[in-house]
């Protein structure tokens, strides 16, 4: 069984560089997942995207939402959010910062030189996502020494082996 995290473990874990998948009720009542950057601030996940995206007007129909940010490498972690979206302005600081913590000082200048235009066409807003149940699972306890020896391992070895 997963350890879970605490209070302090899931916000550390938040505040990392990892891109989470947002979960929204589609019109037909599906949910629609999409892959997004975000930063999380005083209790928060922030999020930039067009106002007309899908994600943006599923939210504006009905705010419940699901966000679940992962730990890719083996031995797994993850951490749940249940939560309500409420629709915001564009923060302007908001796009800096997500390039920096996601691309570096150097990467963030190139995206935001190069890339604003391309990636982001429309007006954009800001998705506030307030949790109201917070799940985790960290995997880590159950794995032996030797698998974590390996997995270390692993990551400069060569892929195959």
């Amino acid at each position: 069984m997963p350890r879970r995290f605490s209070k302090a473990e899931v916000e550390r874990f938040l505040r990392e560089r990892r891109i989470a998948v947002l979960g929204t009720i589609g019109t037909d009542g599906a949910p629609v997942l999409t892959p997004i950057w975000y930063l999380y601030r005083d209790g928060h996940l922030l999020m930039r995207t067009d106002k007309q995206s899908v994600k943006a007007k599923n939210v504006g129909r009905d705010p419940r939402v699901t966000v679940c940010v992962q730990d890719e490498r083996a031995p797994y972690a993850s951490v749940t959010v249940h939560g309500k979206a409420a629709i915001e302005p564009a923060r302007e600081e908001l796009g800096e910062q997500m390039a920096k913590h996601y691309l570096g000082a150097v990467g963030a200048a190139g995206y935001r030189r190069s890339a604003r235009e391309a990636i982001e066409g429309g007006e954009e807003i800001t998705l506030v996502i307030t949790p109201e149940r917070v799940l985790s699972q960290d995997f880590s306890q159950e794995t032996p020494w030797f698998g974590k020896a390996w997995l270390l391992l692993k990551r400069v070895l060569p892929p195959g082996l």
